[in-house]
Order: structure tokens, then C-alpha cells, then sequence
């Protein structure tokens, strides 16, 4: 009875990448064109209004709500940008095919415990409508990541390659899923450190440096 459910789940899953990719043809989505405008331009195209909030709920970064009063999202403005373009493709989702349930009352957005499945979907729904796991795989392949090389330096040159801003959490996830690196691997690593220290902001460069000192 498990493994039924268990592929019943995957199925889901599945169509949820599916009809993420569905979506992106139909809007003309590119992959280097999404941004944060770009997502909020959607949500107002689908009578969507966004509102930026201090606080949704404990460990809620974005919720949806359908009711009497139409459709909207509350996002938290404290999020960085990539966790705010994740979170509004996430709950995109919601609204192209979990309206009806949320209208009977019989989902929640944010009760994750509750809505596990639906909330996978979510997840795989946002990941796939962002930067799909082909375009991913094209640059794993253009800087040849491989599992017995991959180290925390690999995740910072996919991410310097990517053609979207994505989060090194995104990243490590993605990798985790093609079985290039263990589950929660580098999970409490630094990586904004590191990338700094490999590609050093201009502000922090000793050029830099030494012109504002002659100001």
C-alpha cells in the first residue's frame, strides 16, 4: 500500500514540473528573463494582489488565500530576493491548481504537515517554472560537475553561471536530486563567504580600495 502511495505522490509531482513547463511556454517565459517585476507582473496579469508583510506565520515565508474577496499572497518583504521569487512561483502554484480546495476549505495554505503532498508539488511546481532541471544540467555539464569533484566551490560557479538568481539552497538541493552531493551535504555551509573570497566585490578590492583613499 506504501509504494502506491508513494508513486502516487511522485506522479504528482511530476505533473507538477510538467505543467510548470506548460505554463512557461505559454507565458513566453525565458529562463534569464525572470526576475522579482517579472513574477509580481504575473500575479497582477492573474488578479493576484501581493501583499508585503513583516510577518505570515512561524517558518511561513508566502501564503495564498481565495475567499469571497478574490485572490492574494502575503509575502514577507524581510525575504531575499531569491527566497521572494521562489516563494510567489510557489504559491503560483496554488493558485493555477489548488483554488478549488482552498475555496471548500479543505486546504490551508502554510499547514505544510497537513498539505505534505501539495506542498511538494509546490516546491517542485516553483523549482521547475524558474530555471528547469535541463537548462540545470546544461551548465553542470558545461563545468563538468561530477560527484567525486563536486566541493563547495562547484556550487559557487553554478551559481555565478546560472542564467537566474537562485539561492546556493536551491543549488544544493538541485544537486542533492541528480545524486551529485548527500541530503542536507554542505547544509550549514558559508557560501556567500566563500564566493566572496573567490570573486571579491569590487568594493572590496584593493584597486577600489586604494581609488577612494586618494578622494
Amino acid at each position: 500500500m506504501q509504494s502506491h502511495l508513494d508513486q502516487s505522490n511522485q506522479d504528482a509531482y511530476e505533473q507538477a514540473r510538467e505543467f510548470a513547463r506548460q505554463k512557461r511556454s505559454e507565458l513566453g517565459i525565458q529562463t534569464k528573463n525572470i526576475n522579482l517585476p517579472l513574477l509580481k507582473k504575473i500575479c497582477k496579469a492573474e488578479g493576484i494582489k501581493v501583499d508585503m508583510v513583516a510577518r505570515v506565520g512561524a517558518h511561513i515565508r508566502a501564503a495564498y488565500f481565495f475567499d469571497e474577496c478574490g485572490c492574494s499572497i502575503m509575502l514577507r518583504k524581510d525575504l531575499p530576493r531569491e527566497p521572494k521569487m521562489f516563494a510567489l512561483a510557489h504559491e503560483l502554484k496554488h493558485h493555477f491548481l489548488d483554488r478549488a480546495i482552498i475555496a471548500e476549505g479543505k486546504m490551508q495554505c502554510g499547514d505544510y504537515t497537513a498539505n505534505r503532498t501539495h506542498e511538494i508539488a509546490a516546491e517542485e511546481f516553483a523549482a521547475e517554472f524558474l530555471y528547469p532541471v535541463l537548462e540545470m544540467k546544461a551548465v553542470l555539464d558545461s563545468i563538468a560537475v561530477h560527484p567525486d569533484t563536486t566541493s563547495p566551490g562547484t556550487l559557487v560557479e553554478i551559481k555565478r553561471r546560472s542564467p537566474i538568481e537562485v539561492s546556493y539552497t536551491f543549488i544544493r538541493k538541485r544537486l542533492e536530486r541528480f545524486g551529485i552531493i548527500a541530503k542536507d551535504q554542505y547544509e550549514k555551509f558559508q557560501f556567500q563567504k566563500l564566493e566572496e573570497e573567490m570573486y571579491p566585490p569590487i568594493y572590496k578590492q584593493e584597486w577600489f580600495k586604494q581609488h577612494r583613499a586618494r578622494k
